[in-house]
């Protein structure tokens, strides 16, 4: 080999080198954020960032956009920030669920077009707002693709009593169970029924099942239930076939999130 030659294949070795350390490094960076990611994340996101009570991460993710929802978390919509981290585990955990967008697929059951049939044949929107149509009386379902999994959606249509609302009002519920139902007794024996809208240690508010808003006076009711781990919304396990639920949640995931 001419010097000439040799020249070129010296700096073609050392460039297959450095690519294959840095290769190296990544995908290293990624199997530590994995296991991290299971630790921390996975309760909402899913294994494999599926999605959960969380949405799914399946899209790509600006770095920063990332360290800043982990650093910070996400309050308006749910999400609490992660434990403190080290650097070098922030930089684990951005690479993980950056390598998300790449390597999750998951399988998408049901049609959409039928999903939105039903989900006008059930009457969703006596309840929900989707593009501004529909009652405000439950969550806006707007952009709920982009911020719930299908598996909780699911579960949200067959058993919405595990699977209450969070981070989904448009002002944060300081720290209040969202979507809460109370029963109200008054002291003529009146029994009201609704969701909370707001509560103080003198007063508490309520919107029932007819949109309208009750204030009252703790001191001049006779007995306040919150009925913690239950919902207005019913349950439509006996309503729907299992092709109907699939159709539904994947219309419901559809919405600002995979289409």
């Amino acid at each position: 080999m001419t010097k000439s030659g040799f020249v070129p294949a010296v700096a073609l070795v050392l460039t297959v080198c450095v690519v294959s350390t840095a290769e190296a490094q990544r995908s290293s960076a990624i199997e530590e954020g994995k296991v991290l990611f299971e630790g921390l994340c996975a309760r909402c996101h899913g294994i494999g960032g599926t999605g959960g009570e969380g949405p799914n991460l399946d899209r790509p993710r600006d770095e920063e956009v990332l360290r800043t929802a982990i650093r910070d978390g996400l309050p308006d919509r749910g999400m609490p920030r992660v434990r403190r981290v080290a650097d070098g585990e922030m930089e684990q955990l951005v690479a993980y669920v950056r390598s998300l967008s790449r390597s999750t697929s998951v399988a998408r059951k049901g049609n959409a077009a039928r999903g939105r049939d039903m989900y006008a044949k059930l009457g969703c929107a006596s309840c929900h707002i989707i593009q501004g149509q529909g009652s405000g009386l439950g969550p806006d379902l707007t952009t709920i693709g982009s911020r719930r999994g299908p598996e909780y959606l699911q579960r949200s249509v067959l058993d919405p009593g595990s699977v209450l609302p969070q981070g989904s009002l448009p002002i944060p519920a300081r720290g209040f169970t969202e979507y809460l139902p109370v029963l109200v007794i008054t002291r003529d024996g009146q029994e009201v029924r609704g969701l909370r809208v707001n509560e103080d240690s003198f007063t508490i508010q309520l919107r029932d099942a007819g949109n309208k808003y009750h204030s009252f006076r703790k001191s001049d009711v006779k007995h306040v239930e919150k009925e913690f781990g239950k919902t207005l919304m019913p349950s439509y396990r006996e309503r729907l076939t299992a092709s109907d639920t699939d159709d539904l949640v994947a219309y419901l995931s559809s919405l600002g999130g995979v289409r």
